[in-house]
């Protein structure tokens, strides 16, 4: 079987199954590795490359046409080229009889964990039914670090207040327990930090920077799955903290036992704690909410006003992040009418398009909420006009990616970043596109946000 012939003839098909800009983004540049035992591999040129091709969007029709143009292929594998590097390393180490050699330490600079948001505490952070539970055992464990409760495994949906609770139990750990080592970091973090660790030989110091410490903080664990070496690091990084008495804090977006890609045993240690949901908030909590968020823009917000957003919310189903859009949006339109307090008509006028184009505002809002994670920034900084470096950046980043994954025009993307105008959305595009062809660093950003995204 020739199998670059039998990729050529499924990437035909595939062609009429997906949109051009997916095709030539995701699909055509997957390389044929090798098939055998059943097994069909294909590479990714990066990691953000190899999850876009997994998404449900694409893979299902990678699978389906190269099993019909050979019913002999029992599986297809998709993986990105450091793996293959690592596949081929392996192989060359097997065939020779070449033992690892013991490492040796280059000299590096310390590793940097996440900055701890200072504006995320449990002060700010609103408790209503949908999460009085997790909120109280965040609570909890910042009192008690290490004590009743390890780990403490948070899940729920995006938006709706995992990683502010991260934060906030950072901070509460920070003022009452100065003298415990906290560390707040990614599921991407830890991973990329792991990777680079391999490659540079700094193995020793990555264990020493995430296992010298008395809190683990880790967002978006589910990243985790389908990368087996950094289960296998993050398994015995667990265990250590854990069996030491050290507390560790999990976030993710769905039940440990959702995670089914996991160890049967990574999974056991994450439910050998106390696991706790955050569910989508009741109307009654959105308002409490939106109030709050009007407090802290020095705004407040008449009754008819906040019960109509709540409910546009509600009905929507928003998650916290899209609601401070709403209503960053409406104080914004507000303004414009040089009014100080909005109206219920101007709640009705600036939110007219949000039935029609909900998919878009969704998905925008995922973006912005995903950049805000990733950078460790609230909404209102890439919404506002404040031009510092740490602003200013993940601002243009997130006009990149609104501009990349959705057809939207610069005029509404500009309305959507609170009313910038299309040139100014325009030069942030292409600030970023410059940059990502000399600089590796902002490669690696975007990478990583693309996979978050998807």
């Amino acid at each position: 079987m020739d199998i670059n012939e039998v990729w050529k003839n499924a990437q035909r098909k595939i062609a009429d199954k997906v949109s051009s800009i997916s095709f030539d983004l995701w699909i055509k540049t997957l390389e044929v590795d090798s098939f055998a035992d059943g097994e069909f591999i294909l590479v990714a040129h990066s990691s953000a490359a190899k999850q876009m091709a997994l998404n449900d969007r694409h893979y299902p029709h990678i699978d389906l046409q190269l099993r019909e143009f050979a019913p002999i292929i029992e599986k297809v594998t998709i993986i990105d080229a450091l793996e293959r590097e690592q596949k081929q390393a392996e192989a060359i180490r097997e065939a020779s009889g070449f033992k690892q050699e013991v490492e040796i330490p280059k000299k590096n600079a310390p590793l940097s964990f996440t900055t701890v948001n200072p504006t995320k505490t449990f002060k700010s952070f609103v408790v209503g039914k949908s999460n009085e539970f997790v909120a109280a055992a965040a609570e909890a464990v910042a009192k008690n670090p290490g004590k009743k409760i390890n780990p403490l495994f948070i899940y729920g949906g995006s938006g709706l207040g995992k990683t502010h609770l991260l934060n906030a139990i950072a901070n509460e750990i920070q003022w009452g327990h100065p003298q415990l080592r906290v560390a707040l970091a990614t599921c991407e973090k830890f991973t990329n930090d792991y990777v680079e660790a391999l490659r540079n030989k700094t193995v020793s110091s990555f264990r020493a920077a995430y296992r010298d410490i008395d809190v683990l903080l880790i967002d978006d664990i589910q990243f985790i799955e389908n990368k087996v070496s950094t289960q296998e690091e993050f398994f015995h990084t667990f265990n250590d903290l854990t069996q030491n008495g050290r507390q560790v804090v999990l976030a993710s977006d769905r039940h440990a036992d959702k995670l089914t890609t996991l160890e049967g045993r990574m999974r056991s240690r994450f439910k050998s704690g106390l696991i706790q949901d955050i569910t989508s908030p009741d109307v009654e909590m959105r308002i409490a909410i939106l109030e709050k968020k009007a407090q802290e823009e020095n705004n407040k917000l008449p009754s008819d006003v906040v019960g109509y957003l709540a409910q546009k919310a509600c009905d929507a189903d928003m998650n916290v992040r899209e609601m401070e859009a709403i209503l960053l949006k409406v104080l914004f339109f507000a303004e414009l009418k040089r009014r100080d307090i909005p109206t219920l008509d101007d709640c009705v006028e600036a939110l007219k398009d949000m039935q029609e184009d909900i998919e878009s505002q969704t998905t925008a809002a995922t973006i912005l909420d995903k950049v805000c994670r990733y950078f460790n920034i609230d909404l209102e900084e890439i919404m506002g006009k404040r031009r510092n470096r740490e602003f200013v950046e993940p601002r243009m980043v997130a006009i990149y990616l609104i501009c990349e994954v959705l057809n939207i025009p610069l005029v509404n993307i500009g309305q959507l970043l609170g009313g910038r105008d299309h040139t100014t959305i325009m030069h942030s595009r292409n600030k970023i596109a410059s940059q990502l062809k000399t600089d590796a660093r902002m490669k690696r950003i975007i990478e990583d946000l693309t996979k978050m995204i998807s």
